[in-house]
C-alpha cells in the first residue's frame, strides 16, 4: 500500500523532501487540465449518467493500475467511512453539482477565478484544521499562486447564486483534500481514491435513474465511450491517485499550491488543440504561479544552513 506521512496535513513542503515532492501534485493538475480535450464530447449527454460512468470507470482503472504497480488496496473500515463519505460528498458530488448550477448563474471565468483561490484557502484551512498556525511562507506563496491563477482565467460576472456556487466549488475541493488527508495514513492514496469514486458513481447513478432516465444507447457511441474512458481512467483515476500521493508527501497546505497550476495546464492544452493562445495577462499569471511555487517551496536560509551542517562530516576525535 502507498506509504504516507503520519501527519498529512502538516505544511512540510519541499523544505523537508526536496523539489521532487512536487511532481505528483503538478502531474495531477496537468491531467485534470487535460479534460478540456474531451469535455465537449459529453456536453449533449445526460450529465448525471456521464458522471456515474466516469467515476465507475475510475474505480475499475484504479484497481487495474494497482495490480500493474503491485499496490495493495484496502477497504475502508468503519472509522474511515466518515472521511470517504465526506470527501465524496464535497469534492465529487458537491463539486459537480455546484459546477452544474454555477454555469447557469455565473460566467466560466468567474467560476475559474473562484477555483483559483483554492491554494490560499488550503494554506490557511489545513493547518488550522489540525490545530496549528499557518506557515507564513506558504501563505505568501499561495497568495501569489492564487493571484496568478485568477490572471490566467480572468474574472467574469455572477449573480448571487453564482457567487454561492463559486464558494461551493472552493469548499468542495478543500473538503476533498482535507478529508483525504485524514484517511491517508491507513488507506493510502490509491484506496482512498477508489473508495470516493465508488461512492460518487453510486450517487450519480441514482440521480440519473431518478431524474434523467437515460437510455443505455445514449452513452454507447464511440465518441462518448472514448471521452468517458479518458475522463475516468486518466483525468480522474490517475489524477486523484497522484493528487493524494502529493498530499501524503507534502501535507495538504503545501500541496494546495499545486492546485493553482490547473488553470495554466487547461489553457496550454486548449491552445495546443487549436484554441487561441493565452493573452499576455495570462502569461504573466503563469509567471506569477511559478514565482508563488518558488516562494512556497524553496528552502529558507535557515533550512539551507541546517542541511549544510548535516552534510558536513564531524571532525575526528582527538
Amino acid at each position: 500500500m502507498t506509504t504516507t506521512s503520519p501527519n498529512p496535513t502538516a505544511p512540510t513542503g519541499s523544505a523537508a523532501r526536496g523539489w521532487w515532492a512536487l511532481w505528483p501534485g503538478l502531474a495531477a493538475m496537468a491531467l485534470l487540465g487535460s479534460s478540456v480535450a474531451v469535455i465537449d464530447a459529453t456536453r449533449s449527454l445526460p450529465v448525471f449518467a456521464v458522471q456515474s460512468a466516469r467515476y465507475a470507470v475510475a474505480v475499475v482503472a484504479i484497481v487495474v493500475f494497482a495490480r500493474i504497480f503491485r499496490v495493495r488496496l484496502v477497504l475502508p473500515r468503519l472509522r474511515d467511512l466518515g472521511w470517504v463519505l465526506g470527501g465524496a460528498a464535497t469534492g465529487l458530488v458537491g463539486f459537480n453539482l455546484a459546477t452544474l448550477v454555477g454555469t447557469a448563474h455565473a460566467e466560466p471565468a468567474f467560476l475559474g477565478a473562484a477555483v483559483g483561490c483554492i491554494p490560499l484557502v488550503l494554506a490557511l484551512a489545513a493547518p488550522l484544521a489540525a490545530g496549528r498556525r499557518p506557515a507564513p511562507r506558504l501563505i505568501v506563496g499561495a497568495i501569489v499562486v492564487s493571484a496568478g491563477a485568477i490572471a490566467v482565467t480572468g474574472w467574469g460576472r455572477a449573480d448571487p447564486l453564482g457567487v454561492l456556487m463559486g464558494l461551493a466549488l472552493v469548499a468542495g475541493e478543500v473538503g476533498l483534500t482535507l478529508f483525504g488527508a485524514r484517511a491517508l495514513p491507513r488507506m493510502g492514496a490509491w484506496s482512498y481514491s477508489a473508495a470516493t469514486c465508488a461512492v460518487a458513481a453510486i450517487v450519480f447513478g441514482v440521480l440519473s435513474a431518478v431524474t434523467e432516465h437515460p437510455e443505455p444507447a445514449v452513452l454507447s457511441s464511440p465518441t462518448a465511450l472514448a471521452a468517458i474512458a479518458y475522463l475516468g481512467a486518466i483525468a480522474t483515476a490517475l489524477a486523484f491517485v497522484l493528487w493524494f500521493t502529493g498530499v501524503g508527501r507534502m501535507g495538504a497546505a503545501a500541496a494546495g499550491l499545486c492546485a493553482g497550476t490547473a488553470a495554466p495546464a487547461a489553457a496550454l492544452i486548449a491552445a495546443a488543440l487549436g484554441a487561441p493562445l493565452p493573452s499576455p495577462g495570462a502569461w504573466l499569471g503563469m509567471a506569477a504561479i511559478a514565482l508563488g511555487l518558488v516562494i512556497g517551496f524553496a528552502p529558507s536560509r535557515g533550512e539551507r544552513l541546517s542541511r549544510s551542517r548535516r552534510r558536513t562530516p564531524a571532525p575526528p576525535a582527538p
